[in-house]
């Protein structure tokens, strides 16, 4: 039973909603951790699916690490250093491999504050679409520590490599607007948007064929650190798999059909 989020799928679309708003959604928790994962893991076998969306309830998206657990040394905070290191590695860096591993196009719907490994937990979905009112910070290095999570791998990819380093270095918040500019956020909108317009996207994807999508996530993960000649072959393979594929055969006797009205 899911205590800490909401997840439900439905037209080929999961929907995955951080629900402890009490804490600005936390994730370091075990159990919140947990709950993130299994329902990555649900998607990712319901051969229905091809996108996914990810928010956050209430005002913010996610404060990402729990201040107050680090402040009392308890749950992955607690003990000696190699005891920290392997919470991190058990916790919440096998979050961050379970996103960026994952064949479904994600899309963060940001309706608030992505802070630390909050930041990090969107900057691993493919699409972010931000309210207004979201904003955007690294501020692990205010707190005397560092993107445990693998963020310091992940926000170069994204921001560029001097823009990750001043936030990194400095725990500057960025606004939605900000954010927008400097390529982060696809898109901004007004709060009452957020959910409508990231279902528009989302619905747009669900609409194409699921091996396709599936195939171009995974090439696109590969993209970012295969050689070409790698990437070529892997190309070759997965075009191969969807030529085969029913659904394309369906795809393109629709498209010579409507060639032929016209």
């Amino acid at each position: 039973m899911r205590q800490h989020t909401r997840f439900d799928i439905g037209g080929g679309i999961a929907r995955l909603t951080l629900a402890r708003p009490e804490i600005r959604n936390a994730i370091t928790d075990e159990s919140m951790l947990l709950e993130i994962i299994s329902a990555f893991a649900e998607a990712e076998v319901d051969e229905s699916v091809r996108v996914m969306v990810v928010t956050g309830d209430g005002p913010a998206f996610s404060a990402g690490g729990n201040v107050n657990d680090m402040a009392a040394r308890s749950g992955m905070f607690a003990g000696e250093p190699g005891s920290i290191a392997e919470a991190y590695r058990r916790g919440i860096q096998r979050l961050t491999s379970t996103v960026l591993g994952s064949d479904l196009a994600l899309i963060a719907a940001v309706n608030g504050p992505a802070i630390g490994a909050g930041f990090d937990l969107a900057l691993g979905c493919d699409l972010r679409i931000a309210s207004t009112e979201a904003r955007f910070a690294h501020t692990f290095v205010d707190l005397g520590i560092l993107p445990g999570d693998g963020g310091a791998w992940l926000l170069p990819r994204t921001a560029g490599w001097q823009l990750a380093s001043e936030l990194a270095f400095t725990g500057r918040s960025l606004s939605a607007e900000e954010a927008h500019s400097a390529g982060i956020v696809l898109e901004v909108v007004e709060p009452d948007r957020l959910q409508a317009r990231s279902t528009e996207l989302a619905e747009t994807i669900a609409a194409k064929p699921v091996h396709s999508v599936r195939l171009t996530k995974r090439l696109l993960r590969h993209a970012r650190t295969a050689d070409l000649e790698t990437f070529l072959d892997l190309t070759a393979a997965y075009q191969a798999i969807a030529h085969a594929d029913p659904a394309h055969h369906e795809a393109v006797t629709r498209f010579v059909e409507r060639l032929r009205q016209r």
